[in-house]
């Protein structure tokens, strides 16, 4: 992997450090993009004298503005001439409605919407790399989801976050299978990673779901295991040979959700991702 250069969002915490820090131990250049500049740069230090890999990078990305995105891929651009791996790792949870800069709930806007923009806007360094991949970090709560088209903006009463998470974890499964289907020589899958003992469920949460995520993180696995399959899924070479699939947190395929393999639910997500977010691209 030493000439592999290689992008995970949310990089400094949690799955994605775990991820970041087993990639730079295979000699790989990992570009953390993350939102708290503090902790990205604690996390690159420490990564660097754990690792022994002085080419760990640190790039500001908020996932919930638009305009910041375009400043962080603007960035990567300006320091690299390819990427090889994009994992789209980080994402948002939130037990009461918030909105992003651009007025989209939270889980949406920066789960799904975020990352759409975000790999979009690196599609020339991807291409210029001999093999891309793009992975993107659903989970096995998109079972659940549906793609609401009237309340992607929280119009309705009642909100609930883990309906609205199922929601941006589809969503990003969709998203994998059809920039495939839109980019085939770049692959693209999505993958589950279990469920990790992270600080995932005490942010921005009531203190119920705090309580219940801290009683339920006794049984879940580490951020190291949770890390398998993004790390399967960016190094292995046969996991090059394939595209537009999902992956379980035991490195293994599996079907999704049958509204992530509706194509006409596709289009309809891509074409409303893209009218959000075209202007960005001309700026």
């Amino acid at each position: 992997m030493q000439d592999k250069t290689i992008l995970i969002t949310g990089g400094n915490d949690g799955i994605g450090r775990a991820t970041a820090q087993a990639l730079a131990q295979k000699g790989a250049t990992v570009i953390l993009a993350c939102r708290n500049q503090g902790k990205g740069q604690a996390a690159r230090e420490a990564m660097q004298k754990e690792t022994g890999n002085d080419r760990i990078d640190l790039i500001p990305l908020d996932l919930s503005d638009f305009s910041k995105i375009k400043t962080a891929a603007d960035v990567f651009r300006k320091r690299y001439d390819k990427l090889d791996v994009l994992i789209n790792n980080a994402a948002a949870f939130t037990s009461t409605l918030q909105k992003t800069a651009q007025g989209f709930e939270m889980q949406f806007g920066v789960n799904h919407l975020g990352h759409f923009l975000f790999t979009n806007l690196l599609l020339e360094p991807l291409k210029a790399a001999a093999t891309p991949r793009v992975l993107t970090v659903s989970s096995s709560a998109h079972y659940n989801g549906k793609i609401d088209f009237g309340n992607l903006r929280g119009e309705k009463g009642n909100y609930s976050g883990w309906p609205a998470y199922s929601q941006s974890k589809l969503a990003n499964l969709i998203f994998a299978r059809e920039f495939a289907k839109q980019h085939p020589d770049i692959v693209s899958n999505a993958l589950h990673p279990g469920v990790v003992a992270t600080r995932f469920g005490n942010k921005d949460t009531n203190w119920f779901i705090s309580l219940a995520w801290n009683i339920m993180k006794l049984g879940m696995v580490s951020p190291e295991k949770g890390a398998k399959t993004s790390v399967y899924l960016a190094s292995a070479p046969e996991a090059g040979e394939f595209t537009g699939q999902y992956f379980n947190d035991k490195q293994q395929k599996k079907r999704g959700n049958p509204l992530s393999r509706d194509e006409e639910l596709a289009r309809k997500l891509w074409d409303y991702s893209l009218e959000q977010t075209e202007r960005y691209f001309l700026i």
